[in-house]
């Protein structure tokens, strides 16, 4: 039992020894590591000094000397302008004599005409045109319709001309100028084709439909009726047809509305 506690107490001094042995080398270690470090922050601090005497010798060397006018408080060359002189005085001169015996330089004046001579007259109007007719040719010779072009007029009275003379019936819608106005150039052209109109009535009736519209009491209709239909298509003019038993036989009604 002696031995065994002897063996505690060995073991126990060598763990004192053993954790003492280690604080010493730590603590040793961290003496150097601040040795270390005050090292370097000296030598820091000795580099920036040498920089800052470094920057101070550089300005020194780079600013420009002052001139003893900058040095008694006078202001900076580039930013000082000195007065302007005033302006200099002219005394007027007064005109000297010509010398005796010196010729006298002098313009030249224009010769005066003679007050006998007159100046041809001059004759402002211009010259005279000859005449040489007194009828003066138009810029056209076509019709100028508002709603009807010189080339359907042309169409409608060739086309009618063709079918031989007839006699036709126009209709425009009851109190519209727009198409009392369409209807009367219609009755134009067919008027120039030798086609005989029956006046422009206005229509008894409900208002017409836009366009023209070929009426014709039988079917199949008269062979004026069918030419006025294919005259105003080949004009381009909208027109449809209608059959009304109420008209009279034999008759070509057309009814004229605004024009599309």
């Amino acid at each position: 039992m002696l031995a065994i506690g002897l063996g505690f107490v060995l073991i126990g001094l060598g763990g004192i020894s053993t954790y003492h042995a280690s604080q010493q080398l730590q603590h040793q270690a961290e003496l150097r590591e601040v040795e270390k470090q005050g090292e370097m922050n000296a030598q820091i601090l000795t580099l920036m000094m040498k920089n800052q005497e470094l920057v101070q010798k550089v300005e020194q060397a780079v600013a420009p000397t002052a001139s003893p006018a900058q040095e008694q408080g006078a202001p900076p060359t580039g930013y000082y302008r000195p007065p302007s002189p005033p302006p200099p005085v002219f005394s007027q001169i007064p005109p000297q004599a010509p010398e005796p015996g010196a010729r006298e330089s002098r313009t030249p004046e224009p010769p005066v005409p003679d007050a006998d001579i007159e100046a041809p007259e001059v004759n402002v109007n211009p010259p005279h045109k000859p005449h040489v007719s007194d009828w003066d040719e138009p810029a056209s010779i076509e019709p100028s319709w508002r709603y009807l072009t010189g080339r359907q007029w042309q169409v409608i009275s060739e086309t009618l001309r063709a079918h031989g003379k007839h006699t036709v019936t126009i209709e425009s819608s009851y109190g519209d100028d727009v198409s009392r106005a369409f209807a009367e150039e219609l009755g134009a052209a067919f008027a120039e084709a030798d086609w005989v109109v029956r006046g422009i009535d206005p229509h008894r009736g409900l208002p017409l439909a836009s366009g023209v519209t070929v009426s014709a009491a039988s079917f199949p209709p008269q062979p004026e009726t069918r030419a006025v239909y294919e005259a105003l298509l080949s004009a381009g003019i909208a027109a449809t047809q209608q059959l009304d038993p109420k008209q009279k036989q034999g008759e070509t009604l057309i009814l004229v509305g605004v024009p599309l």
